[in-house]
């Protein structure tokens, strides 16, 4: 780094308005090093918000309140998977149950059938042997009426039986696919996947401490860099200090012209002495503060380097690679999965389609059984009228008595319904309880928020490296470049010593004149003015010749406090 340099004189040969013009350049040079300094400081603090912000969305990904759900669904689906075999072999007993109650309704509705066709044709037989007498005509068709209803709601009980048969073929159907599914990931897939459970668990709590680590030591940096951001003070301090000395010389340099340059010297050798004095304070304070500055961001370096080194070591098996192969288990487990749910969705529509078969069959049965009653109630009727058409009546009779039989067994029939229905009913009962649990545990949107848990630990996991690791870097070199920029300004302090060397080169003459002593009385207090530190006032006070000491101004500035450098 480049710096205005004082050229060495022998004696005095540089004027004092070159030595003005040589300090002020340093000045103002000084001043806009540290303050570049500073805004690379700046970017380093907000380098490191960038750095945390990035740990935080991970460990918000994978916050135990969130993943941790994720870990206990896995460990669930792994449950329900190794249970998958005996969950099969239940739903078959019930649908061989439901198979077994249904076939029997179904053989009782075509005994029901066979006495309603065989009614059917006693009736044309009572007509046949009441040779068209109308009384028993109208019992007939009143009858045959009756057959007809009993007869649709016979073909109702035989679509609906249809319609569960069917359900039931497609419930075997997709066990069938979920026993083989079963067999072939059974128990290997479960085992891993409470495995791979375990081992997100293992995980969460490494990137929770992962996050702990990196956010302490960022945090911690992030506050020593805010420290020496003021600690750059150091900078404005001795750019105040040398800018006094700079109009302390052009004080100096307005007053006393009426002095000959016996006086003039001796005003002279008091006001040089004392600036080359505070130029000596300045060079010594700025060279001590500055390297403990240095220092101080070297020091910084193993924190940075260990912020750099967690960040990257979350590229291993750690980090995203970990979750991608825990994606990966979790989706293969998804087609297992697929098909339960196929599976628990035709139990869904088996359990709907038997709570209608039982209600309609049910319905149904009692409309029969009114049937039933009528008919019997017409061949009761039938032989009351029997008794009044003499040997006509007599023949019908035989005919009618056939008939009561034939409804008796239409009534047998339909008792023997009862027991498959109630089958029905409590396998319809028990599947219900099945299915409520199937809807508990729910595997598909388990998994799939298990999955979205995890892919979203990836996406900011990879993020979080990536960004978090290229920061972490650019931080290491932003701190190294202040190191080496602030470090440079050290060559400072001995250009203000050259300086205060050209200052301190006359020879130092005692006060002997009224006329010097009265441009000091003025002089002296106007340049003590100028001071906003205490240093300057104590070098001040410690450089002028006792008796115008007393003439320092009260000082109505804060005072500044250059030994407290703020790193310690």
């Amino acid at each position: 780094m480049l710096h205005t340099s004082i050229t060495a004189a022998d004696g005095l040969d540089e004027t004092v308005a070159d030595l003005q013009r040589t300090l002020a350049h340093m000045a103002a040079g000084m001043d806009s090093h540290f303050v570049r300094a500073g805004t690379t400081l700046v970017t380093a603090i907000d380098t490191i918000d960038r750095i945390i912000t990035a740990i935080d969305s991970v460990t918000g990904a994978l916050d135990e309140s969130v993943a941790g759900i994720a870990v206990t669904n896995l460990k669930d689906v792994a449950t329900e998977l190794h249970d998958l075999p005996r969950v099969q072999q239940d739903r078959d007993t019930d649908m061989v149950r439901v198979s077994g109650a249904s076939g029997t309704l179904r053989d009782h509705v075509m005994e029901m059938r066979q006495a309603l066709r065989v009614l059917h044709i006693y009736g044309l037989n009572i007509k046949i042997a009441a040779s068209g007498e109308a009384a028993f005509v109208g019992f007939v068709d009143s009858m045959g009426h009756r057959l007809a209803v009993g007869e649709e709601h016979l073909e109702g009980f035989l679509a609906k039986l249809k319609d569960l048969k069917d359900s039931v073929g497609a419930v075997q159907q997709a066990g069938r696919l979920v026993t083989k599914e079963a067999r072939q990931v059974v128990p290997q897939v479960p085992r891993q996947l409470m495995e791979d459970a375990s081992a997100l668990h293992r995980h969460l709590i490494s990137v929770a401490d992962m996050a702990r680590q990196v956010a302490g030591i960022a945090r911690t940096v992030q506050g020593r860099v805010a420290t020496m951001l003021g600690a750059l003070q150091v900078g404005d301090s001795t750019h105040q200090r040398l800018e006094h000395v700079v109009s302390a010389l052009q004080m100096l340099e307005g007053s006393g012209h009426a002095l000959d340059p016996v006086e003039r010297d001796e005003v002279v050798a008091v006001v040089q002495t004392m600036l080359a004095a505070q130029l000596e304070a300045s060079a010594e304070d700025f060279e001590r503060d500055t390297r403990v500055l240095v220092d101080a961001l070297k020091a910084l370096r193993p924190d940075t380097g260990a912020l750099l080194d967690l960040i990257e070591k979350d590229r291993g098996s750690n980090g995203r690679p970990f979750l991608i192969q825990i994606e990966k288990a979790v989706s293969e487990v998804a087609t297992i999965t697929t098909q339960l749910q196929d599976a628990d969705r035709q139990s869904t529509a088996m359990l709907n389609m038997i709570t209608d078969t039982v209600d309609e069959l049910t319905g149904r049965l009692a409309l029969l059984q009114r049937v039933q009653l009528d008919v019997q109630d017409i061949a009761t009727n039938t032989r009351l009228l029997c008794r009044r058409h003499g040997d006509l009546g007599r023949v019908v009779s035989v005919v009618a008595r056939e008939v009561d039989v034939h409804a008796q067994s239409l009534g047998e029939a339909m008792g023997g319904i009862r027991a498959p229905l109630e089958e029905l009913a409590e396998v319809n009962a028990a599947l219900g309880a099945k299915r409520a649990a199937a809807n508990a545990r729910d595997l598909g949107n388990k998994l799939a928020d298990a999955l979205t848990v995890i892919r979203s630990g990836c996406q900011r996991t990879d993020h979080a490296v990536r960004v978090g690791g290229d920061d972490a870097r650019e931080l290491i070199e932003l701190l190294s470049a202040v190191a080496d920029e602030i470090g440079a300004e050290v060559a400072l302090g001995d250009k203000m010593r050259d300086a205060a060397s050209l200052l301190g080169a006359r020879p130092g003459a005692e006060v002997q004149s009224a006329a010097a002593s009265a441009v000091l009385s003025d002089l002296l207090p106007r340049i003590a003015a100028l001071y906003t530190m205490a240093q300057e006032r104590d070098v001040h006070a410690a450089h002028v010749p006792a008796a115008f000491a007393a003439a320092m101004p009260v000082p109505v500035l804060a005072v500044v406090d250059d030994d407290d450098d703020g790193l310690f």
